[in-house]
């Protein structure tokens, strides 16, 4: 079986058709379907419904898609495996939860593109319990979450930050009271779907806030833009890491007990690629205790 031929078949799930494959691996797109009819008569299967404009993956092709994306990161891995010896060099598949891509994710990646400049880090974004899925079906080597709270064997779990939540509000907000401000200004709320937005809605039935919820976002910027131009307030992990403010706005503790997120990173326990999953978990920690870093301004 060939292995471009699984490739070929990979690129054009990922891409929604055959002529985006053949742009992707920039081939032909006879030759793109010339792969596919051969590993089609190899398997002595049809891997996709041609009734359909463009032909999508039918029920065999979806059993298929799989073991393909596993044989290719184990191939992957191999190479690896005999590359890597005492040098940092290959390729993580990662994965990341949104509240990170404006401040965290781009200082690590700055880090490790200087120190390791052979160590590629592929970024796809999602909530926590859609990228453990794919950490779990090794769609993706390992994933940066919130908040890990399953009993998955197979999954290790490495923490390496903790954040506050806090209750942010419009900068002119004169009001210190949790209570004021929810009588005050409406509620928006972080996507429950997120699991951070689980952790904030626990805390609010623990602060017995009572609040009048009007949007659910699942952006953190997005919140902080209708916060900063006044259309309510918001409950938040207060960022230790973060870019530049794009948006101005008040922060405010809430409770007598703190609350916070977890952020760590996700790995399927019997991972090939641990060394190099070893490294950005040990930049990471560096970053975040590292004194001065970067933080929202207030």
């Amino acid at each position: 079986m060939s292995l471009q031929a699984l490739r070929t078949m990979v690129a054009i799930a990922d891409s929604g058709s055959f002529a985006g494959a053949a742009r992707v691996l920039n081939l032909s797109p006879s030759a793109v379907s010339t792969q596919i009819k051969s590993l089609e008569a190899e398997l002595k299967a049809e891997l996709f419904d041609r009734s359909k404009r463009p032909p999508v993956l039918n029920d065999s092709g979806k059993s298929v898609i799989a073991k393909a994306r596993a044989l290719i990161a184990d191939y992957a891995d191999i190479q690896n495996d005999l590359t890597l010896s005492d040098s940092v060099e290959g390729r993580i598949r990662l994965g990341a939860v949104g509240s990170t891509l404006t401040g965290l994710m781009p200082a690590v990646l700055t880090v490790i593109r200087q120190r390791y400049p052979n160590l590629h880090i592929e970024i796809a974004s999602g909530f926590s319990g859609e990228l453990l899925r794919q950490v779990n079906s090794r769609s993706l080597d390992a994933a940066i979450i919130s908040d890990y709270d399953s009993s998955l064997r197979d999954i290790n779990w490495r923490p390496f930050l903790r954040e506050r939540l806090v209750i942010i509000a419009p900068p002119g907000a004169r009001e210190d009271n949790p209570k004021q401000l929810a009588q005050k200004y409406s509620f928006i709320r972080y996507s429950p779907n997120a699991a951070v937005g689980r952790v904030i809605d626990a805390a609010i039935k623990q602060a017995k806030l009572e609040i009048d919820e009007t949007m659910q976002l699942d952006w953190l910027k997005a919140i902080e833009a209708m916060v900063h131009h006044g259309h309510g307030i918001s409950i938040v992990p207060e960022r230790q890491i973060e870019g530049d403010a794009f948006f101005k706005v008040r922060r405010v503790n809430f409770g007598t007990t703190p609350h916070y997120r977890t952020l760590g990173i996700v790995q399927p326990a019997s991972s090939r690629k641990y060394k190099l999953i070893d490294v950005l978990f040990n930049e990471l920690m560096a970053l975040v205790r590292k004194p001065g870093m970067p933080r929202q301004k207030r």
